[in-house]
């Protein structure tokens, strides 16, 4: 039970480490230190992002086709590639600018399909069951818009994106629901291997 708890926790993750940031950043001077905290807080939330995916997955949109994965593994790579981008950019000292865009665009097409996918499934009715959605809308509606307009990344907006991954979070750490049809999968997958 404290690890499902603890699950919940992480499910927080990426919104709270996202809206740190931008009070962190607005609030103290640039420098080389404050980069390297941005940094480790924006890897903490990828983190987090890489426990919401498989849960998301097994709770609202497995069955059936293999390529249902596609949204979440998509989403995933984004995950990774931002994470490339601080520890071999930051630590290492590499040219991983790449990464960083890379990551958005993966990140924001999965969950994009994820959210499609939920929708689809009809497995998580009401509000909630439009979060995913919202998280993957999100960059295509706010931050590549602004990207285009100014000619450079709106770090503001990008750090914005932590609302919408708090919703999602609280969205799956108070879905009843999906935490029965969990524990529901577990008992009869049990039952199946008592009879055989």
């Amino acid at each position: 039970m404290k690890t499902n708890q603890f699950i919940k926790t992480l499910f927080f993750l990426p919104g709270i480490c996202y809206l740190t940031e931008f009070i962190v950043w607005s609030l103290f001077p640039k420098s080389h230190l404050l980069n390297a905290f941005l940094g480790g807080l924006w890897t903490l939330g990828q983190t987090g992002i890489l426990v919401i995916l498989p849960n998301l997955y097994r709770r609202k949109i497995a069955g059936g086709s293999k390529w249902k994965a596609l949204g979440v593994t998509t989403a995933a790579a984004g995950a990774i590639s931002y994470s490339i981008n601080y520890v071999f950019g930051y630590w290492l000292d590499m040219n991983t600018r790449m990464f960083l865009p890379l990551g958005a665009l993966l990140s924001g097409i999965g969950m994009l399909v994820t959210g499609i996918q939920v929708l689809i499934g009809k497995r998580w009715p009401g509000i909630k069951g439009k979060f995913p959605l919202i998280v993957g809308l999100y960059p295509f509606l706010v931050m590549f818009p602004l990207l285009i307009i100014t000619g450079h990344p709106d770090l503001a907006a990008i750090m914005g994106w932590g609302i919408p991954w708090l919703v999602l979070g609280f969205g799956m750490a108070t879905d009843t629901a999906g935490n029965k049809s969990n524990i529901a999968g577990r008992y009869s997958k049990f039952d199946i291997n008592l009879k055989t």
